[in-house]
């Protein structure tokens, strides 16, 4: 009796050593599988329930080989330090104390540990072979390549039977990537892919080798051959986002950085900036401030400012813009850019303030000759139009034409509109006060000239290919009109043919254009009329006042010129008020 019960017994820790064994071991194998993936929250809670399970010296290794793989070595090192002081002859553990030397940047402590480990083990240790290998590529500053060939080779002589193949193959490949030996490196991961057809780490490496020399088309096939063999393998997608940020594929880019984000689980604040990074240059300005959001109070960096006031600019909360690049450029001037100037002071410019508007100026004149992506003098222009203060729209107009090798027809406009609608207030600003009647006249007449030029290179530009804008001439008949009120048939004569080039491009049939030209059509006639009359041509008159009739028969004016004979009437004044809106109209007075 008491036999079976041993019996029993035996057979019960037997079963369970059965089922246990193999469960820790793959408990580990899915753990390190974790640490590769960069999986690091769940590599931690099954590498720490084993090491507090089963305080083994091989246990504690691996907890602290995963705190040295995420970027932890003070704790890397309390867990190695136990770990060798649980089993002096287990090696590991000074191996990975070699490796916290390392990341520390103590090569000469690093050197005796690892030699001191291979010799105790008298180079026939596989595992403190590979690990030994393993540490001299994990810093990017202290790491040594070719001592970790030398290692790797040794493990690999070792190997018989190929059980760690894959393995050894890709650390090799890793020292080759360290020695930018990418051919060789190449070569490693493909033997490692032969071991291991579905290793996704293998298909990432070689895809990052193509990332790093540039190729970011060859860098993308790689990674998306990696997320097939393992969608869960993460730092596959962290890498795809940079090679779809160089193609400047920048939405893509950001999706797949989030899906690192989600597929290792990881809160670092820098990774999380990162991805705000890209949102913001995917244009996800909300998606930039989301993140960004996260990192209040975990991280110092001055860019979140930067990128707070940029993305706030974008979204319209100018304020929230103004407040975040001030603080930034007053922690980190050293850093200001031009895009900072420039998005303050569109910012400031949007307060709706006086001192916002001087200040969005100042700004914005301030990045406007640095600028090499955007021409701001024309935005300044904008702003003093906008302003009414026509003057110095004029003056920013000119200056945008200037400083853009393809100036748009539209600057052409505003820059005659400008002009155009200072003139008649020429002599009210206090800064001109001082010029008698003469002076006054000369300049007004100098802005009309100067709208009429304007007008007439954008209908030179717009013909050139092959279009129209009709109100440039109705525009210039209008200037040259009243750059001459002492000279009527000088004019006149100026004026008349530029009103009738307007009428004939205006009447002719064109569907793309779907100005309504009523109101300048009636304008034009008139003046025509009043040219006629001065010339004593009552006929011409009459046959241009019934053109108005016909598009306005209630036009009381007309009708008392049809009653009798009259004095010759003063041209009416070209409409100008409806000019802001030409260029929306007209879709060809820009391109």
């Amino acid at each position: 009796m008491m036999n079976n019960q041993k019996q029993s017994l035996l057979t019960i820790l037997f079963v369970g050593a059965t089922i246990t064994t193999p469960l820790v071991a793959q408990d580990l194998q899915t753990a390190l599988k974790d640490v590769e993936a960069e999986r690091y929250t769940k590599a931690e809670q099954t590498l720490t329930q084993l090491a507090t399970s089963s305080p083994t010296a091989e246990n504690q290794f691996y907890l602290g080989y995963y705190y040295l793989r995420s970027g932890q070595p003070d704790k890397a090192k309390a867990v190695f330090e136990k770990g060798a002081n649980a089993d002096p002859k287990n090696q590991l553990n000074n191996v990975g104390l070699a490796g916290v030397a390392l990341a520390k940047k103590d090569r000469s402590t690093a050197k005796s540990l690892i030699d001191n480990a291979v010799a105790q083990t008298k180079s026939k240790d596989e595992a403190v072979l590979i690990r030994s290998g393993e540490m001299y590529t994990l810093s990017d500053q202290t790491n040594d390549p070719a001592e970790a060939l030398r290692l790797l080779t040794l493990a690999q002589e070792k190997d018989k039977k190929g059980e760690h193949k894959d393995e050894i193959e890709m650390l090799m490949g890793d020292a080759y990537f360290l020695k930018n030996d990418g051919g060789n490196a190449i070569t490693k991961y493909e033997n490692a892919l032969a071991a291991k057809p579905n290793l996704a780490e293998a298909n990432y490496k070689i895809g990052r080798l193509y990332l790093r020399g540039k190729n970011y088309k060859e860098a993308q096939s790689y990674f998306n051959k990696a997320i097939q063999s393992d969608p869960e393998f993460a730092p596959t997608y962290r890498a795809l986002a940079d090679a779809l940020a160089n193609s400047r594929a920048y939405k893509s880019a950001a999706s797949n950085y989030e899906l690192f984000i989600q597929k290792s689980g990881t809160t670092d604040p820098e990774l999380l900036l990162d991805v705000a990074r890209y949102k913001f240059l995917a244009q996800d300005f909300q998606g930039a401030v989301t993140y960004l959001d996260q990192l209040k109070g975990k991280i110092n960096n001055p860019i979140i400012d930067r990128m707070y006031g940029w993305a706030y600019s974008a979204l319209g909360k100018n304020q929230e813009s103004v407040e975040a690049l001030n603080r930034f450029i007053s922690t980190a001037p050293q850093k200001v850019m031009v895009d900072d100037y420039k998005y303050l002071g569109r910012a400031q410019a949007k307060l709706g303030t006086p001192e916002g508007d001087s200040l969005g100026i100042m700004n914005l004149e301030k990045a406007a000759p640095m600028d090499t992506t955007e021409n701001l003098y024309r935005e300044i222009a904008k702003t003093y139009y906008d302003d009414k203060k026509y003057d110095k729209a004029a003056a920013y107009y000119a200056k945008t034409i200037k400083n853009d090798k393809k100036p748009q027809n539209n600057d052409y406009l505003w820059l005659g509109l400008a002009n155009y609608q200072y003139a008649p207030r020429v002599g009210r600003d206090s800064t001109v006060a001082v010029m008698d009647t003469a002076q006054i006249r000369q300049v007004k007449q100098q802005y009309y000239l100067r709208a009429d030029s304007a007008f007439a290179q954008m209908a030179q530009k717009i013909e050139a290919d092959g279009k129209k804008y009709p109100l440039a001439y109705y525009y210039r008949a209008g200037a040259n009109y009243y750059a001459y009120p002492k000279e009527q048939e000088k004019a006149a004569s100026l004026a008349g043919p530029l009103y009738e080039k307007f009428i004939e491009q205006a009447m002719a049939p064109d569907s793309s254009d779907k100005t309504d030209y009523k109101r300048y059509l009636i304008t034009s006639y008139k003046a025509l009329a009043g040219f006629a009359l001065l010339k004593k041509d009552d006929a011409k008159a009459k046959e241009y006042f019934d053109k108005v009739l016909a598009l306005d028969p209630n036009d009381e004016s007309v009708k008392k010129a049809l009653e009798g004979p009259k004095p010759a009437p003063t041209p009416a004044k070209p409409t100008t008020s409806p000019a802001t809106k030409a260029p929306a109209k007209k879709k060809v007075a820009g391109k």
